[in-house]
């Protein structure tokens, strides 16, 4: 903890933002990040992600030249049409992400950001009824289910020239428990670490678009749910989200990272001379999309009348 604080300050008195090195920020500072020219993310996701970047946009254009636009919801489960059990009752899923596909689409070509962020998790490690039965995490139907969702959410961020990244989802635990006095499956650590093993699985297939930041690690970094890291206390009193001050902690572990994936990028546009086109990609992309999910609401719409005539 002691040389934890050392490095920090030396950090401050440098002029630098803990984490990166000097010629890291001479860089970011020449391309006009802590300027004009952020290195811009988007954040998505369900509560947890909503609540972490909170505390992780404090400053943070600031201090390591990156604009955090956090359009993260409550409740967002990628399937939100299917029935979910928690805490042993069966019910519908949470409906905080109903139309994702149509809605990230168009938050991505406003946004134009360089870096998505996507934490989810919390939602999809619930057992779900799909295909007529019953599965959870860890089952290889469920499995494959989640990771095409993943490459779908990937896919539409890639659509519009943006890298992303993809959170762990950390250790919970809310007060919530079985009467014998375990955590409900979708709490325990054995769904969380399957469904982290499945994120880094989606990763590790689209290497080159995407970079996994291990959060579980971050907030529990001793192999289990924390409440408190380096003596900041990270995890609100519900045993879920994270508390501002331990997004702001987690500054210096996420921020390089998302830095380090802006620059790389912006040494890529300088070679080759692309975000013009890029922009201009974008901008058609997003007409379409607009397009194609005015026709498909006509469709439903048409099909909702038809059923109820032939009722």
């Amino acid at each position: 903890m002691k040389a934890l604080t050392l490095s920090v300050a030396l950090f401050v008195l440098l002029g630098l933002a803990p984490g990166l090195s000097g010629s890291e920020h001479a860089e970011l500072a020449h391309s006009g990040a802590f300027g004009s020219h952020p290195v811009k993310v988007l954040l998505l996701g369900d509560s947890i992600a909503l609540t972490l970047g909170i505390g992780l946009a404090h400053d943070a254009k600031v201090n390591y030249g990156i604009d955090i636009d956090n359009k993260s919801t409550l409740g967002c489960d990628l399937d939100p049409s299917l029935e979910i059990i928690t805490s042993g009752k069966p019910g519908p899923a949470t409906p905080g992400c109903p139309e994702w596909r149509e809605l990230w689409p168009f938050l991505t070509a406003s946004v134009q950001p360089d870096v998505v962020v996507l934490g989810v998790g919390r939602w999809e490690v619930g057992d779900h009824f799909y295909d007529d039965q019953w599965v959870h995490i860890g089952d290889p139907l469920w499995d494959n289910h989640v990771a095409a969702d993943l490459k779908q959410a990937i896919a539409i961020f890639n659509l519009f020239g943006a890298k992303v990244v993809l959170l762990t989802l950390p250790y919970l635990d809310p007060a919530t428990r079985q009467p014998d006095g375990q955590p409900w499956p979708e709490n325990s650590m054995e769904y969380i670490s399957r469904f982290n093993q499945l994120t880094r699985q989606v990763a590790k297939s689209m290497p080159h678009e995407v970079t996994v930041i291990d959060l579980n690690k971050m907030l529990s970094p001793n192999g289990k749910y924390d409440t408190v890291v380096d003596g900041v206390r990270v995890r609100w009193s519900d045993g879920v989200h994270v508390s501002y001050a331990g997004g702001e902690l987690l500054q210096r572990s996420i921020l390089p990272t998302i830095d380090r994936i802006g620059l790389a990028d912006e040494r890529r546009v300088k070679v080759t001379g692309e975000r013009l086109h890029q922009k201009v990609l974008a901008e058609q992309r997003a007409l379409a999309a607009a397009a194609r999910a005015k026709a498909e609401r006509k469709h439903y719409a048409r099909e909702q009348v038809r059923k109820q005539l032939d009722w």
